[in-house]
């Protein structure tokens, strides 16, 4: 009888559902189950019922009993397959999908999806099996061709990818996911001008396409291209006003990049759009304390609140309340509600700032470990870049020598300007808190670490092309410098750049090739302190910076720098000015009258605070943004002790420089007087 009665349900279902009434249909099927009416068929004819439906859990459940009697039915299985998709199951989904039966459905709907899943997966050579049988059975399927072109990329076979994305152009040549396939296939095989060209033709058929100014950031970054990855995040932002998470993501690349006004205006055009939108509010707290303007952070935390964002944001922020108000145990508790709202990279590095506040020094360097392994799994290979940077430093130790100096044609063309004053210094050495107390001097511009310099040697050919300048080139180099400064601030003829940059200790031959004249104020700390400080801290990571991820890369860099800057200062014998922070932190009045006095400034006032130059300056860039427009503190002097088990697998390299610059591993000693 059950049989019977199962028979007239599947001829009545089948008759509504060919008349297109699947409504009625799956109404039918239900009262059968309801009645304990139920066979194989019946499943699978009610499962296809609900499947066309999108109704997809009821569907899988039919469906599942079908396949279980039916394992080899095509149709049953990839309406399963695709009712399991739909439902987030995915990995039952991938099941379904076997190979074997994905190559014997000529609807090749199993081989379709079952490639996808599997890329999706990371499992890219199975993906390149499902997808190179549909495209064997389908060759006009460019869809196809697109999908084996990326799982080709996944796989890194790039050569592979980019053939069958060009086959996928040719039978869509208008299709643009393939163009921006292709686009990111070419670049990954190193044919970058064929990949600018597609994506420039993208952006020109549509202007207002995020998509291949998001491509070409990632790219970028990939490859350590961090100037160009910026401008393309820039370019997609403005390609997509409307767009709140392009927009927040755009103020987290700007914010990284040092770009603090740029960062506060996408995140408040974000929440224009998204009121409620977590990042930018996140970002935002970064943003003002990282300007030092944080009594805006109460603000910014009742306005999150009434807006009604996630509470491991609104934790975000009152961790940073907290730590400006000196409750770093009440900071570090609300950091570690915060979750994952922050990169992990910045999440670490608070994190063990706050323990190291709290004296809990063994668990705040492996946050600071932390952090820096985060930044060095980046794929744009920080390590390897940090190694080419201390290699070009060995190259120019190398190639620097009298006799290469004495080589040099003699010229010095007149300029209308002031010759700078170039303020050098390890990082973390305290050159942001000197160029402060410079800026007290009137009429003086401090540069915050602009790389004009650089970008000036590059453009003479390097190096090796200094000796051969002749006094027209010197002059164009020169000139393009000052072009340079003037959009850092007023220039005239009696205005005196100090161009502050830690690793312009690299850059003496240029800078002696463009300024003859050129004097240096050297600021030297302890070199333990310094070590660890760069360690510590979360720089942009950048060829030089990129060094600090690692301890001995930190150590080696410190000895390559100091290694070449003696050298140099000795072959062009410069007229340097020595300023030891030690001595600084502890008495500015003393440290600061000898260096005023050389370079022809006033004389310090009595009532002189550099605080008043720190915060009329606006933004500091560098990494001591918080410590200049606090009172001058002693702190950080001796730090490394409370690190030392850490750093000593470098003291080795380190202590010919402790020795030298007069410095000691035994006690508190710091240099007399100036090192000469």
């Amino acid at each position: 009888m059950a049989s019977a009665a199962a028979d007239v349900v599947i001829q009545r279902i089948g008759q509504a559902a060919r008349s297109g009434r699947l409504d009625e249909a799956a109404v039918l099927a239900a009262q059968a189950r309801a009645q304990n009416i139920s066979t194989p068929v019946l499943s699978a004819l009610a499962g296809a019922v609900e499947f066309h439906r999108r109704e997809f859990a009821r569907a899988a459940d039919y469906l599942q009993d079908a396949n279980a009697h039916f394992p080899n039915d095509l149709v049953i299985r990839a309406n399963l397959a695709e009712a399991l998709y739909h439902l987030g199951r995915l990995a039952d989904a991938r099941r379904i999908c076997e190979l074997a039966h994905a190559f014997r459905d000529e609807s090749l709907r199993l081989a379709r999806l079952g490639g996808f899943l599997a890329q999706e997966d990371g499992d890219f050579d199975t993906a390149i099996r499902f997808y190179d049988h549909v495209v064997n059975k389908r060759s006009d399927d460019w869809e196809a061709w697109n999908n084996l072109g990326n799982a080709r990329r996944g796989g890194d076979d790039f050569d592979g990818a980019v053939q069958a994305l060009e086959r996928a152009i040719e039978l869509a040549p208008e299709a643009r996911p393939v163009r921006l396939n292709l686009a990111n296939g070419l670049y990954e095989l190193g044919r970058i001008d064929e990949a600018e060209a597609v994506f420039d033709g993208l952006i020109a058929d549509d202007a207002y396409d995020p998509a291949p100014h998001l491509a070409r950031y990632t790219l970028y970054r990939v490859s350590g291209r961090e100037d160009e990855a910026y401008a393309a995040m820039r370019q997609a932002a403005r390609a997509a006003p409307s767009d709140a998470a392009i927009l927040s993501d755009f103020g987290h690349e700007a914010a990284r990049y040092n770009d603090y006004a740029d960062a506060e205006r996408a995140y408040e055009a974000a929440l224009a759009i998204d009121p409620a939108l977590g990042p930018p509010f996140v970002g935002l707290g970064s943003v003002y304390e990282r300007m030092n303007r944080e009594d805006e952070l109460d603000p910014l935390r009742a306005r999150a609140e009434a807006a009604g964002i996630d509470a491991e944001s609104i934790a975000y922020i009152d961790a940073l309340i907290l730590k400006r108000g000196g409750d770093f145990a009440g900071a570090y508790a609300a950091l570690e509600r915060s979750g994952d709202v922050v990169v992990p990279g910045r999440k670490f590095h608070l994190r063990g700032v706050l323990l190291d506040r709290l004296g809990r020094h063994d668990e705040a360097i492996e946050a600071f470990q932390a952090m820096n392994d985060h930044w060095r799994a980046e794929p744009s290979r920080p390590l390897d870049r940090a190694r080419q940077y201390r290699d070009m430093i060995r190259n120019d130790i190398e190639s620097v020598t009298p006799e290469w100096a004495a080589s040099w044609t003699s010229v010095d063309p007149e300029s209308p300007y002031r010759t700078p004053v170039f303020l050098v210094g390890f990082p973390r050495s305290g050159t942001t808190l000197l160029d402060t107390m410079l800026m007290a001097e009137e009429n003086t511009l401090v540069l915050e670490e602009e790389p004009f310099i650089g970008e000036i040697e590059a453009e003479l050919g390097g190096t090796e092309a200094l000796p051969s300048l002749d006094e027209a080139a010197i002059r164009r180099a020169r000139d393009s410098y000052f072009v340079k400064v003037a959009t850092c601030g007023p220039l005239d003829a009696d205005t005196l750049v100090i161009d502050k940059h830690p690793m312009h200790l690299n850059k003496v031959p240029a800078i002696r090739r463009l300024f003859p004249e050129a004097r240096f104020v050297l600021i030297l700390r302890h070199p333990c302190d310094v070590l660890l400080s760069c360690f510590i801290t979360n720089f942009r990571t950048n060829a030089a910076m990129a060094n600090f991820l690692d301890l001995g890369d930190a150590a080696a860099l410190y000895d390559l720098t100091f290694t070449n800057w003696q050298k140099a200062r000795e072959i062009f014998d410069l007229p340097v000015h020595t300023v030891i922070y030690e001595r600084l932190v502890a008495d500015q009045h003393r440290e600061l009258a000898p260096l005023f006095d050389w370079l022809g400034f006033a004389s310090l006032d009595a009532e002189f605070d550099h605080r008043h130059a720190a915060r009329s300056r606006g933004t500091v860039r560098t990494a001591s943004y918080s410590q200049v427009t606090e009172p001058v503190y002693t702190r950080a002097a001796g730090r490394w002790r409370r690190y030392r088990d850490f750093l000593e697998p470098v003291i080795p390299t380190l202590a010919p420089w402790i020795d030298r610059f007069g410095y000691s591993l035994e006690d508190e000693s710091i240099p007399a007087v100036a090192p000469r």
